[in-house]
């Protein structure tokens, strides 16, 4: 399928989801305006942890707190909102964990889709180009862990160490997952995982069963000296 095409597609779904699809849900009428300025905001917080205060102020005031909170609702009824929870280890020790959620919709191309982006502004807005890219791995990483009793979360706690996304079984097991969109990254990606299993470890838990870096591009899949797997997306799942 050509690009433009797969865009158009996109779009005409987000016009659909706007128009009628969210009011459907419940019967009750809401303002296709609203709902758009509301995915729009969403888009363009794609893979943050930005908060509803955050969403509401993006919006400008167009759309009031409890619309916002109403709309959220009948967003995720339909499945276009999508959001990663934050990973709640049972930890022996106490650890400050901060617990909101990173946000995320269905399929990173609607957020594309939103922000009227293309190959030619995303080229040009790595930043951007690599949230998306790690809404699109977090896509697959879902898809993955339903098909085995899986879960995904995300890591944040008091010391600010973050980490993309935690797969954790009903068993106590996980692994760690940081996603960076090029190999140059994959240096501090890797110690983020390493200080994640460390703290872990410290506080009475399991080592993760694997410590993985998906990237973009750059290298071959391999393992680092510390114990790394470094995944190019296109052999995920193989």
């Amino acid at each position: 399928m050509a690009t433009t095409e797969a865009m158009r597609i996109a779009s005409a779904y987000v016009d659909g989801v706007c128009e009628s699809d969210v009011s459907r849900t419940d019967g009750v009428r809401r303002d296709p305006m609203k709902v758009r300025a509301l995915l729009a905001s969403l888009a363009r917080n794609e893979s943050t942890l930005a908060g509803s205060k955050s969403i509401e102020r993006d919006i400008g005031g167009d759309v009031s707190k409890n619309s916002v909170l109403r709309y959220m609702d009948a967003l995720r009824r339909i499945n276009i909102v999508d959001d990663i929870p934050a990973w709640h280890p049972a930890l022996r020790s106490p650890v400050k964990l901060r617990q909101g959620v990173k946000r995320h919709l269905a399929d990173p191309s609607l957020a594309v889709a939103l922000i009227g982006a293309d190959s030619e502004s995303l080229s040009a807005d790595p930043k951007t180009l690599g949230l998306l890219f790690e809404s699109l791995v977090l896509h697959d990483l879902k898809v993955y862990a339903a098909a085995n009793d899986a879960f995904v979360s995300h890591y944040h706690d008091g010391d600010d160490l973050e980490v993309d996304a935690v797969v954790h079984k009903r068993d106590g097991s996980w692994v760690a997952i940081e996603v960076k969109l090029g190999s140059p990254q994959v240096s501090e990606a890797s110690e983020n995982l390493n200080r994640l299993e460390r703290k872990m470890v410290e506080h009475g838990e399991r080592p993760p069963a694997a410590k993985c870096v998906i990237i973009g591009y750059g290298m071959p899949s391999h393992v680092t000296s510390d114990g790394v797997a470094v995944v190019p997306i296109d052999v995920l799942g193989m």
